[in-house]
This record gives C-alpha cells, structure tokens and sequence, in this order.
C-alpha cells in the first residue's frame, strides 16, 4: 500500500477516534467514563505511534515523497517551505550523497565495477540533474519573490479596527 493511501485511511480513523472522544462526557463523573477517557487517549497514542512507524518505512524506500508530502495540505506544505525545507534540498542531497558514494568506490569504479546508485551517476546524467536545479531554482524565486512582494504589502487594515 502506498503511504499516501496508508495516509487517507488512518486520517479518517484518526477523525473517528478523534469524534469519539469529543463524545465523552466531562468532567468525568465515574469510573467508566474515565477508564473510557483513558482507553481513547491510548486508542490515539498507538494511532499516532503506528503512523509513525510506517511513514519511517516508507521514509526508507521513498524519502522525497515523504518530503513532497502530497497528501498534506496547503498549509503544511506551506509550513515545510517556512522551515526550510524547498525542492532543491533534494537536489543538494543528491550531490552530497553521489559525492560520497563516489569516492568510497573510487577504485572500483575504475576498475569498470558499478553499484547502481548515486555514486554511478554519468556525466550525462549529472548534467541533467543540474539542468533540473537550475530550473527548480527559478521557480522557488519566483516563488519567493511572490512572497516578498506579499509580505511588502504590509498587513490589510482590519474592518473593525
């Protein structure tokens, strides 16, 4: 299963645990209802714990989609770009990963021996993800030029000021 379809079915379970406690009465007035109170918190504890768990694998066999987070909304993805976290990050993990392999296999690799990862990169191939960075690049200017222009505006009055 892909962890965007992971994603979806334990966000609606997480809405359902989520309603069930907002169904709980409080303050809590018996025993039942705060052992049913605790029973739910633990209910979204292991929720949030087996999220957790299965972003990490997913993280291992695919770490720019995790990244990319296409199931996240706007707002976070919004939040990803406020910390830091643009396009061409990946772009510079990819040099700094190829770099590395490359040289930990230097010798084999001029002994005619390949790995098929990062360190392998052809010239060709090098020059292509470069051509891709310049292009990524302009787009994140542009987008935080956007941005700037935005924020240069200053804050909108407010109606009821």
């Amino acid at each position: 299963m892909s962890f965007q379809r992971f994603y979806r079915t334990w966000f609606e379970q997480l809405k359902d645990v989520v309603r069930q406690l907002s169904q709980v009465p409080r303050p809590l007035t018996n025993d039942q209802q705060h052992e049913l109170y605790q029973q739910l918190v633990q209910k979204v504890i292991s929720h949030y714990h087996e999220f957790y768990r299965v972003k990490s694998l997913a993280a291992k066999n695919d770490i720019l989609t995790i990244f990319a987070a296409p199931w996240a909304t706007s707002l976070e993805r919004s939040l990803h770009w406020i910390a830091g976290w643009r396009p061409t990050t990946a772009y510079h993990l990819i040099y700094t990963e190829s770099s590395i392999l490359f040289e930990s296999h230097i010798i084999e690799i001029l002994l005619g021996l390949r790995y098929r990862d990062l360190g392998d990169l052809s010239p060709g191939q090098l020059a292509r993800v470069s051509e891709l960075q310049c292009e990524v690049v302009q787009e994140e200017n542009a987008i935080t030029d956007e941005l700037s222009n935005w924020q240069a505006r200053g804050p909108h009055p407010s109606p009821f000021s």
